[in-house]
């Protein structure tokens, strides 16, 4: 049963919003630039006393229900530019938070917002999530009937990399009887309230999860009133992102409290201690609809950082309004506090030179170019493409050699059937035909699906290298006649042929069956054994060694970074390493050559980690950091696998749908392709990846272009996203539609940034698909969109069409 209360407003603060500083000469464009200096902008602290229901600060706190909590006595907060208060509990109430409990209707909130009669322009959340992460809906009704919904993923309030999220801001405590690196942290959250509307109510409701224990919790509320002209810079943070060897990127996020567009916004930081600066001036975003906000990315080199007095540092916000004259824009500057400052700073301090130790690579961040890719092919292809088997949908082809030794897999019968007892996986070498391995027209495939990158597998788990290596014999370059190195010769063209394609390499960092290794984390040791006989088999070309870490894994990575000059190092499955002094090695060798390099999260734990890895897997919320997807086009294997039949791969509106998914979070999608023995793609494969390219050819800006839109990125089988630019919305539609039908109509029920309901200059609507067809469209409540279908779809029978919506 909800509960309902009526919240008064404690606090209403009513300074007066700004003072006038100066104002610049007009220029001879008769343009003017208006400055003056942000104060205390209007806001309503919302009481929550009433709903007060659980302790996560300070003696006593049980924030999870296993007695664990926060080791501070309250949310004291002084890093923010929002005034969140702070609540310590206390015998008249022993609570500091709001549970609600994903899996109990019971304990769903509703808040009434309309006992002021005032518009809003936002709502801003103090939120975190135990025995997350957790999706929750929060619905703001209004008085005329009508009602929107703002989408939250929050991570679980103890995720590792909150220190690297962008979509909120996290706030880190120490947690109580734990050491002091174990932290927990808050959230601080937009919500969008349409400030043309009056707000009646506010609904908190998460989503049901397969853990009953899952919680949303609420620690603060803040409403602002609607204000005209009224903008604000609600948080400054460090962005996890580097565009260049010498640049850090800080997020400043803007929120338009006014009823009016703002138009060609900047923002600069200009520290008084010339500390560091703005490395990049002009318009960062076009435009800001009423009610709505936007994270600016501001590059910034540090100048200094030789002591911890920072000084001042104000954020320079430049931004034109609808109403302005031609030419006038207006500065608003805002004094961050001490604490923000020094948070802030001592995040951006940067080394010049990496060292080989956990603590130094794990300051790395993604480059900026990886970050706005969003999409890449994945290439497996080694030895395992010549036994190629795998039930369909079950198992990975490529662990060929692993399923066979195991007496329970289906591979153990197989391969005794077809190959006998006493064929052992090297045996395969023999059979290895490469006779079809091409690397331009691997790369002119690649560049006809639109992909920004593609990773090769140098080393799979069978410890074949397919490059030419000096630590070992077991490689292409010795077992094959004659040598071949692989990754060279697909490295050379694309260099010289396709560079604007970023190259990455996948590698293997344990080897199943290596005499040398042993990990008892993942189970994995050498020396491999025939399954029937349990007889010692070869490992053909392995040269003896002591320390299977340090004289070949390390050795091996080695040779990548320095002879193949790789963009990414893609590394599998982690276990037992050394990957600090490789890693350092490869992140100082591209700061000298002046290029950005990634790696991902299994290179060891930890190790340097520049974005999360999620293989064939949904996704029900979104990663807290940045994130790369992959899957292949079979059911399930990366590997060619002969057993799959040509309709049996995924088809490629499913793929496009994957890839619309992936990167309407934020994240890229980096689609597998598993060559034949031969090295051949086989054709289903060529013929998806030619699909999904022809896809893009027409709505291509709506993936390249664009960032996760921040209201909701779904509902149903629509999904959104934001050009960088702030003036396009694009809806992303999958319909399934018989062969008669000429026509569909779709509703988008997301709020979109439509300030006159009844113009229809306010925006435009067109389908990219197709841009000869026209749209129709209304509104009552929310938008209805009426089209007929384009006459051409190379998806076949679903039909992935892209609407986009620009706002004039």
């Amino acid at each position: 049963m909800q509960r309902l209360i009526h919240i008064f407003y404690l606090f209403l603060f009513l300074y007066n919003d700004t003072l006038l500083l100066e104002a610049s000469p007009l220029s001879s464009q008769k343009s003017s630039v208006v400055s003056k200096r942000q104060t205390n902008i209007k806001y309503v602290p919302i009481s929550l006393d009433a709903w007060l229901n659980n302790k996560a600060f300070g003696l006593n706190a049980n924030f999870d229900s296993l007695g664990n909590g926060f080791k501070d006595n309250t949310f004291e907060h002084p890093s923010l530019l929002i005034d969140y208060g702070s609540h310590s509990s206390n015998n008249r109430i022993p609570y500091d938070n709001v549970k609600i409990t994903s899996n109990n209707s019971d304990s769903q909130v509703m808040i009434r917002l309309d006992s002021s009669n005032m518009s809003l322009s936002a709502l801003y959340m103090l939120l975190s999530a135990s025995h997350g992460p957790l999706r929750v809906n929060v619905k703001v009704s209004y008085s005329d009937g009508t009602h929107d919904r703002t989408d939250l993923s929050l991570p679980d309030w103890q995720d590792v990399h909150v220190n690297q999220m962008d979509r909120y801001q996290a706030i880190q405590y120490p947690l109580r009887d734990q050491p002091s690196t174990t932290l927990g942290a808050l959230f601080s959250v937009p919500i969008y309230v349409n400030p043309f509307k009056m707000p009646k109510s506010l609904e908190l409701i998460p989503q049901t999860t397969d853990k009953p224990e899952t919680a949303v919790h609420l620690f603060s509320m803040i409403a602002y009133p609607t204000q005209r002209d009224e903008v604000t810079v609600m948080s400054v943070q460090r962005s996890w992102e580097s565009t260049h060897t010498d640049e850090s990127i800080v997020l400043v996020t803007v929120h338009n409290l006014g009823t009016t567009w703002i138009r060609h916004i900047t923002a600069r930081l200009i520290g008084h201690q010339e500390s560091f600066r703005t490395s990049k001036h002009g318009p960062m975003v076009e435009a800001i609809a009423p009610g709505h906000v936007r994270a600016l990315q501001v590059p910034v080199k540090q100048l200094s950082s030789s002591d911890d007095d920072y000084g001042s540092l104000d954020v320079h916000l430049t931004y034109a309004t609808d109403e302005s004259p031609t030419g006038d824009s207006l500065t608003v500057i805002t004094t961050l506090p001490n604490d923000t400052v020094s948070l802030l700073l001592s995040d951006l301090t940067s080394q010049k030179e990496y060292k080989s130790t956990l603590g130094s690579v794990q300051g790395h961040q993604p480059p900026t170019w990886l970050k706005r890719s969003n999409f890449g092919l994945f290439i497996h292809w080694g030895l395992y493409a010549v036994p190629s088997w795998a039930p369909v949908g079950k198992s990975y082809a490529e662990w060929y050699w692993w399923n066979m030794n195991h007496k329970d897999d289906p591979a153990y019968e197989h391969h005794r059937s077809v190959y006998g007892e006493g064929f052992e996986y090297d045996h395969f070498l023999t059979e290895w035909k490469p006779t079809q391995f091409n690397p331009h027209y691997w790369l002119e495939l690649i560049d006809q699906s639109k992909a920004r990158y593609f990773v090769f597998t140098t080393k799979h788990h069978d410890g074949i290298a397919m490059f030419n290596t000096a630590v070992t014999n077991r490689s292409t370059m010795h077992l094959l006649e004659p040598p071949r190195d692989f990754v060279r010769e697909l490295f050379q063209v694309a260099e010289t042929k396709y560079p604007h394609l970023k190259r990455g390499l996948y590698f293997s960092l344990p080897e199943w069956y290596h005499p040398k290794y042993k990990d008892d984390s993942i189970g994995w040791q050498g020396p491999p054994v025939n399954p029937y006989s349990g007889q010692q088999t070869s490992y053909t070309g392995s040269k003896p060694i002591d320390d299977f870490v340090n004289e070949l894994q390390v050795p091996q990575f080695q040779e990548l970074v320095h002879n193949y000059k790789p963009d990414i190092l893609w590394c599998d499955i982690g276990g037992i390493h050394n990957s600090a002094v490789w890693q350092a090695d490869y992140f100082n060798q591209a700061r000298k050559e002046g290029h950005q390099v990634a790696v991902n999260d299994r290179c060891g734990d930890g190790s340097a980690s520049d974005f999360t890895t999620i293989e064939y897997q949904a996704v029900m919320t979104t990663p807290t950091r940045f994130w790369e997807s992959t899957r292949g086009m079979d059911p399930y294997s990366f590997g060619f696998n002969r057993e799959t039949k040509p309709d049996e791969y995924t088809r490629s509106s499913e793929l496009v749908r994957n890839l619309v998914d992936v990167v309407s979070q934020g994240g890229n999608f980096l689609l597998n392709v598993g060559p034949d023995a031969s090295g051949s793609v086989p054709v289903p494969m060529v013929e998806r990846l030619r699909a999904i390219g022809e896809w893009l050819d027409n709505v291509g800006e709506s993936i390249f272009g664009s960032i996760p839109y921040w209201i909701s990125h779904e509902r149903r089988d629509l999904r959104f996203t934001i050009n960088e630019k702030g003036n396009i919305i694009y809806v992303f539609a999958f319909l399934e539609v018989a062969s008669h039908q000429q026509s569909s109509s779709i509703t988008v029920d997301v709020p979109l940034p439509i300030t006159h309901q009844n113009d229809t200059g306010d925006f435009k609507v067109s389908l990219m698909n197709h841009r000869q067809t026209r749209v129709d469209w209304y509104i009552d409540n929310q938008l209805i969109l009426n089209f007929d279908l384009p006459p051409k779809n190379p998806l076949t029978d679903t039909w992935a069409l892209v609407f986009e919506i620009v706002f004039n």
